[in-house]
């Protein structure tokens, strides 16, 4: 449907970091709290935090809930909006879920009807809804480059000088952050926390059953 310039509901997808694997830190529980206080229900998920509603009261709420954020210890709030012109389908909620993966690799989404043999098709249940415009190869690595540094500016210090708790989370924000979708990201990733590929891999193994199994809250 064509945007016709007036705006009513909006969806909403955000991170606050730092992230803590399998636990939420109080930056996070803060931000739940305002938003729930503003009569809003955010949907916490594996990529992040999702809210949808209608566009004066969301942005006001997230205004605020940045800012509770913010006095309770978050370093960054990552947030991206679209405008919501009918209920969500199944195909649109595919697209959201893969969308901060396309971002974090520098690609962008293409029509069906404009794919090119050098697009990634994106199929649902046998029916091709999108393609993945990838970026080219040397653009990627400088994009991992970029966002090991954007991690050790969150954590407060260079991968190679942090402890092991530490070196865990920024491994979960990295692969929050699409990174090891990159090919040969995980040598570059051990080369800059100086440990090995396979301290990488224990480590990414462990992030990503905290998220499919994640501890209850004591």
């Amino acid at each position: 449907m064509p945007y016709d310039g007036e705006v009513t509901q909006i969806w909403i997808e955000f991170t606050v970091a730092p992230v803590r694997p399998g636990a939420m830190g109080p930056h996070v529980v803060a931000t739940l709290e305002s938003l729930r206080a503003a009569g809003l229900t955010p949907e916490v998920g594996a990529l992040g935090i999702t809210i949808e509603g209608e566009a004066e009261r969301l942005l006001e709420a997230m205004n605020h809930a940045t800012v509770a954020a913010f006095s309770a210890g978050a370093v960054a709030v990552s947030l991206s909006a679209q405008i919501v012109d009918s209920p969500i389908d199944e195909v649109e909620e595919f697209l959201m879920a893969v969308r901060p993966i396309a971002r974090a690799i520098g690609s962008n989404f293409v029509d069906s009807a404009n794919l090119t043999s050098a697009d990634v098709p994106l199929r649902w249940k046998g029916r091709v809804v999108a393609g993945l415009r990838v970026a080219e190869i040397r653009n990627l690595r400088v994009d991992v480059s970029k966002l090991v540094a954007q991690i050790e500016y969150e954590l407060g210090g260079k991968l190679t000088e942090i402890n092991r708790e530490d070196k865990q989370r920024a491994v979960a924000l990295l692969d929050e952050r699409g990174v090891f979708t990159v090919r040969n990201a995980v040598d570059e990733v051990a080369d800059a926390m100086g440990v090995s590929r396979v301290t990488v891999y224990n480590y990414l193994n462990a992030t990503r059953a905290s998220v499919r199994f994640p501890r209850e809250a004591e």
